[in-house]
């Protein structure tokens, strides 16, 4: 018999059986539950810097490397997005195995996995 495929990139398949991601396999038969995770990104740190950065350009000695810090802890602080992630919890535990900037694709993966999921417990239901 042959497995259905839900979702399938370079990265990613999923089928009613497994889903496969970074050369991990996971049975769709030991998930419990799959979710979309956020991982926030903190910009406390940089913008920290910003200020150091900010009060170095005002010391002589201290103008350039000020100006530096300054600069990049700003566009770091600026650039910085949160991610999201395929969250899968296990009789093992929870753990993100995918994580992406892209939460369409995230939605996608996890759709994917909802469906195989349903595919998976309908197939070995008792008729």
């Amino acid at each position: 018999m042959q497995e259905i495929s839900f979702f399938e990139n370079s990265k990613v398949i999923v089928t009613q059986t497994r889903f496969i991601v970074a050369h991990k396999v996971i049975e769709i038969k030991n998930i419990s539950y799959v979710k979309i995770g956020t991982l926030k990104s903190y910009a406390a740190f940089k913008l920290v810097l910003v200020i150091c950065g900010f009060l170095m350009m005002f010391f002589k000695d201290l103008r350039i490397t000020g100006i530096i810090i300054f600069t990049v802890s700003f566009l770091s602080a600026y650039f910085t997005t949160d991610r999201f992630s395929v969250r899968i919890s296990t009789n093992s535990g929870e753990v993100d195995s995918l994580v992406s900037k892209d939460k369409d694709y995230v939605e996608k993966v996890v759709k994917a996995i909802n469906s195989a999921m349903w595919a998976y417990h309908l197939k070995s239901a008792p008729m």
